[in-house]
């Protein structure tokens, strides 16, 4: 299974070397114009809502959807939404540096590589079901904390990543895009937005499960939050 290339997404929608997208001026200037498009099309979602999506049921006490993306690659795209009892601040440093706290997958994560004070490449590596080998994720990913009313955003997608060697099989991540904005006093309303092709799985597992492991993931993060932490 770790030799193995099949995926259910075509092999030519592969991750960007970093060096390719963030190499010299242009290089620059080309990463930052890329993360700025996922910006743009991450606060367009927000205003949009649920539009143009399809519901789901999920007993996650959230709002659960999908819509296709026409690029020709057949993974949906997931969107889910929850409350959270923390600021908008708060529930960004749980998402970025505290993943043990919600992550009960998470085998380990490093910093790979800091390109500024708000953008970084980032390994993470997580357990699956047995006889699953190891999930690796190599993503290139940036925040924002100063979006009008307090909100802020955080935009991961995959890169290829000299420094970080594979560890089972390598997830490529197309979207994991976080919108959180404040909706009362010291709460937040936390949007999740997701399209990750896992390897390894069947288009029905895509189609009725990783919504729901969406949703799941989401609601960790809200119930971190209450639950008492690990001492």
């Amino acid at each position: 299974m770790n030799r193995c290339r099949n995926s259910y997404v075509e092999q030519a929608l592969l991750p960007r070397r970093l060096e390719d997208l963030a190499s010299g001026e242009a290089g620059q200037a080309s990463c930052r114009g890329y993360l700025r498009d996922g910006l743009d099309a991450l606060l367009k979602e927000a205003k949009d809502k649920f539009r143009g999506y399809d519901s789901c049921s999920t007993p996650e006490h959230a709002e659960l959807a999908y819509r296709k993306v026409h690029d020709g690659f057949p993974l949906r795209l997931w969107k889910v939404t929850v409350e959270v009892p923390a600021s908008p601040e708060e529930v960004l440093t749980r998402v970025l540096r505290e993943q043990g706290h919600w992550d009960e997958d998470l085998l380990e994560s490093r910093v790979v590589e800091t390109l500024d004070e708000k953008t970084e490449v980032f390994q993470y590596v997580k357990n699956t079901m047995a006889p699953h080998p190891t999930r690796d994720h190599v993503v290139l990913r940036t925040w924002v904390t100063d979006l009008p009313k307090g909100a802020c955003a955080l935009l991961c997608t995959s890169v290829d990543h000299e420094g970080a060697p594979v560890v089972g099989v390598r997830a490529n991540v197309l979207t994991s895009r976080y919108f959180i904005e404040p909706s009362g006093t010291n709460k937040s309303r936390l949007t999740h937005i997701s399209r990750i092709d896992c390897r390894g799985r069947f288009p029905e597992w895509y189609n009725k499960l990783y919504g729901h492991l969406c949703a799941a993931e989401v609601a960790r993060i809200r119930d971190s939050f209450t639950a008492p932490m690990d001492k």
